[in-house]
C-alpha cells in the first residue's frame, strides 16, 4: 500500500447538522452527502473536513484519512489491528487501524464514480479515475 495524500480530516460528531453548520458558517462549504450520517465540507474543491455521526468514529476520534492507492495490501504490524475493517464506501474503501493505541486511517479510491471529483479527495492527477483506481 502506497501513501499518497492526505485525503481530508475525519471529525466525528453526535449532532451532524450543528456541527456541519459550524463549518459552513466559518465559510466552507458542504461538496456532498454521501448519506445522512455523513457531509463533506471543503473549499475551493477540495475536502478538508468529513463530519460522520456514527459511534464507531466517535470511539476513535478526529484524526486524518490518508489517500492510499490499494487498502487490500495493508498489512498489519503485530501490535496492530483493525479498529474499522476494510469496507465499501460510496469512493472505495475505507479502514482504520489501531497502531498500538494510534489510530491511522485510510481511504481507497479504487471504485470511485467518475461524477465523483477525485480531486476532492486529493487526487491531483490530470485525467481523473478510471475503473482501475488512481491512474
Amino acid at each position: 500500500m502506497k501513501i499518497l495524500a492526505h485525503a481530508f480530516t475525519m471529525i466525528p460528531t453526535n449532532d451532524l447538522a450543528g456541527t456541519a453548520a459550524a463549518y459552513v458558517g466559518e465559510g466552507l462549504e458542504i461538496l456532498w452527502r454521501p448519506d445522512p450520517q455523513t457531509a463533506i465540507v471543503g473549499a475551493n474543491q477540495r475536502a478538508l473536513v468529513m463530519i460522520e455521526d456514527d459511534p464507531s468514529e466517535r470511539a476513535l476520534g478526529a484524526g486524518p484519512v490518508l489517500l492510499v492507492d490499494d487498502l487490500s495490501t495493508t498489512g498489519l504490524g503485530r501490535t496492530s489491528s483493525w479498529a474499522i475493517p476494510p469496507m465499501n464506501v460510496p469512493v472505495g474503501k475505507y479502514g482504520a487501524v489501531d497502531c498500538d493505541g494510534t489510530v491511522l486511517r485510510y481511504l481507497d479510491l479504487s471504485m470511485c464514480s467518475e461524477d465523483i471529483p477525485s480531486i476532492w479527495f486529493g487526487n491531483s492527477g490530470d485525467e481523473g479515475m478510471t475503473g482501475d483506481g488512481i491512474q
